[in-house]
């Protein structure tokens, strides 16, 4: 067993820390496989006894096992890694729970509130994500203008209005560009929100408000790998109809106290 499939195997057990550690690895492996654990802890910014708890979620004893894991190739002559649908479907499962936990009010609050609502994508991916959230609100009545890169932010401050909202989506929320593009709202006094791969980021400790979807990474040991970000859509399937509710719950106080 490699690490990938060792990682796959104990994956509810991990925290949006622990996982986005993980990322780290997996992202420039041979990278990690040439330090010690004392670097492979400061690479990923955080203490070494950290990193040892994470080894002993995973049931690895040893920093040299861990390598050794990490190092570890599917064995010539077996099946490649194979992700039944009951697997896919579990992965969803998991997802929807973590989407439980969000207390979606004050999110809600600041949308009902802004009169316009930016949003920016860090990348493709992002955009399109954005894009569907332009088309959901936009049925909802509210203004969203989509802004592409951090020159468009820039030139668009100068419009902005303090009861404005920008929604800021990254997968790892430590792209720069986006902390760069929040920061610039965040002067003109507008409102910003993240929505990003994992709980705590650059990004989302930037933003007042945040929140967050646990993506899964597939690996094969022919080094293909595919990100799951239907979780994202999930979120702005479940964002929206939280909103319609608020809505809701705000017109019935209207009616009331007229």
């Amino acid at each position: 067993m490699n690490l990938e499939e060792l990682v796959n195997q104990k994956y509810s057990l991990l925290t949006a820390n622990d996982r986005e550690m993980l990322t780290a690895v997996f992202s420039n492996k041979q990278k990690v496989w040439e330090m010690n654990s004392t670097q492979l802890a400061s690479y990923l910014h955080v203490s070494r006894t950290t990193l040892v708890r994470l080894m002993k979620k995973l049931g690895i004893d040893s920093y040299q096992e861990f390598k050794v894991l990490l190092n570890m190739r599917r064995e010539e002559g077996l099946s490649p890694c194979t992700y039944d649908l009951q697997d896919i479907v579990s992965e969803y499962h998991l997802m929807v729970d973590e989407l439980k936990k969000h207390r979606y009010q004050k999110v809600c609050k600041s949308i009902y509130e802004a009169d316009t609502v930016y949003m920016y994508g860090s990348g493709n991916e992002q955009k399109i994500i954005a894009e569907e959230f332009k088309r959901i609100f936009m049925t909802f009545g509210k203004c969203c203008v989509d802004l592409f890169d951090l020159g468009e932010v820039e030139f668009a401050v100068e419009r902005m209005k303090e009861k404005d909202l920008l929604l800021a989506i990254s997968l790892s929320g430590e792209n720069k560009e986006s902390m760069d593009v929040v920061r610039a709202v965040q002067k003109a006094g507008v409102q910003t929100i993240s929505f990003t791969r994992w709980e705590n980021n650059s990004l989302a400790r930037l933003c007042q408000e945040s929140l967050y979807v646990g993506t899964r990474t597939i690996s094969q040991s022919s080094g293909r790998t595919y990100e799951m970000v239907a979780s994202f859509y999930m979120l702005l399937d479940v964002l929206s109809v939280r909103y319609l509710e608020f809505v809701q719950i705000q017109e019935r106080k209207m009616a009331d106290e007229s």
